[in-house]
């Protein structure tokens, strides 16, 4: 299960590519395909749970033993859960970056402790180990984070923007904001590392 259509491709394709006796269908593209794997997106299933095939549902509760979902953090909430409590099978998710907040818990999709993964392959293994190359910095300044923002500096259209704002009754509308009021008002402290 992925959430998007380029992910249940490229999974397809390393189904056939590797393990070609699966016999992996691509849902999305062959929605009477017939195999051993079947690779889709969240809608295309939430879609297809419903399908009759005489008078059985084609993917019943038990249908299979295991889901796999990519990018598990994502989109795997609210409406799409319904998918994996319905089926009643094994779930793997894989994420690079798992969520634990109230209403996004990917821990608490599998019934994990928050913070506390089945597994992890760690950044600086994968690029020891050849699948990515290491992170590169790049630092790209922006113009009014560095010297602030000045109104005669701005177009017309965004100088009425600024004098139609509400500023301080008795100090009126300041001819600049300089840029560490401009980072203050940006930044959030909780989510910059």
């Amino acid at each position: 299960m992925a959430d998007r259509v380029a992910l249940v491709n490229q999974a397809t394709n390393a189904f056939k590519k590797f393990l070609p006796d699966s016999s992996p269908v691509n849902l999305v593209t062959e929605r009477k395909g017939e195999g051993r794997v079947f690779v889709s997106t969240y809608p295309t299933m939430m879609g297809m749970i419903n399908e009759m095939v005489g008078a059985r549902r084609r993917f019943g509760v038990g249908h299979f033993d295991l889901v796999i979902i990519d990018e598990a953090h994502r989109s795997v909430f609210q409406k799409y859960r319904a998918i994996f409590d319905y089926f009643d099978s094994l779930l793997v998710g894989l994420t690079a970056t798992p969520k634990a907040e109230v209403d996004r818990n990917t821990y608490g999709l599998f019934d994990l402790e928050s913070g506390v993964p089945t597994d992890a392959y760690e950044l600086d293994d994968a690029v020891g180990d050849g699948f990515l190359v290491p992170p590169k910095a790049v630092s790209v300044p922006l113009k009014f984070q560095r010297d602030g923002i000045k109104y005669e500096d701005l177009s017309e259209e965004d100088k009425e923007r600024w004098d139609s704002l509400e500023w301080d009754e008795e100090e009126g509308a300041p001819d600049q904001v300089d840029p560490a009021a401009v980072n203050k008002w940006l930044f959030n402290k909780d989510t910059v590392v």
